[in-house]
């Protein structure tokens, strides 16, 4: 009776279709693989949040349907997006992308670099591709942390990456006057009392002069931080803050 029973059980686990493989799977998981699946799941919702965020002040770095793309690898828990600049078909290619994404050169929706390669190390951190995890021990420590690293960089990276030409390529910590500001000065408006009275945010009296910096696009960075460094203690890692030396040197390394 047994071995029957056996054997009932392997065909049921052998025939379900994905979705309910899944859910047999996810019965016999550990605590701990859940909870790294929804740190993952965490991560790709703030990615989201962090596009949305970005294009609204730098448009023009971006292409219009970057967040499509992204959006449905992430529902079909798939890693499909291959951007022209980038050559290498390799699962850590995402170094490159966020190379790209700053660059001092010209390049072409540098933003959709970025979020691309921030997907795509999401997606390789947590071996999204791999065999379902049936424990959170089953996931590579070593992954997790030069990820949690590398999102340092980029947090760090963004607030102060110029271009050739000492232009911030995006646009974050930065007041809506600032942004006003930069672009009128681009058409050639010189700086003035009037000019700096004439800004809409000035005008309207939302900001002034002394107004603190916009700190949203920070909190978002600290919260995906937060998040893997949740993920690095669940695997039983410690997780290891750098400097801004130790910043500056693992970005030229990438």
């Amino acid at each position: 009776m047994r071995v029957i029973l056996a054997f009932v059980l392997i065909l049921f686990l052998g025939g379900c279709s994905s979705k309910e493989n899944n859910f047999v799977s996810s019965v016999f998981q550990t605590n701990g693989a859940g909870l790294m699946k929804e740190y993952r799941v965490t991560l790709d919702k703030f990615l989201l949040q962090l596009g949305k965020k970005l294009i609204l002040r730098n448009q023009e770095a971006f292409s219009r349907d970057i967040l499509f793309y992204i959006k449905n690898d992430i529902n079909n828990d798939a890693d499909t997006i291959n951007l022209p600049l980038v050559s290498s078909a390799d699962e850590t290619n995402f170094k490159e992308y966020i190379k790209i994404a700053f660059s001092p050169k010209k390049i072409k929706h540098r933003g959709d670099y970025l979020l691309v390669g921030l997907y795509k190390m999401f997606y390789w951190s947590f071996e999204a591709k791999s065999f379902h995890k049936l424990s959170a021990l089953q996931y590579d420590g070593n992954k997790l942390q030069e990820a949690y690293e590398i999102l340092q960089v980029v947090a760090w990276k963004i607030k102060i990456a110029k271009d050739r030409r000492g232009n911030y390529l995006y646009l974050t910590w930065q007041n809506n006057w600032q942004v006003e500001l930069q672009k009128r000065f681009k058409r050639g408006e010189k700086l003035s009392a009037k000019l700096i009275n004439s800004l809409k945010y000035i005008k309207n009296k939302k900001e002034s002069l002394l107004s603190s910096s916009n700190l949203s696009f920070e909190a978002l960075f600290a919260k995906m931080l937060f998040v893997y460094e949740r993920a690095l203690k669940t695997v039983g890692v410690e997780p290891k803050s750098l400097g801004t030396d130790a910043l500056r040197t693992l970005f030229l390394m990438l």
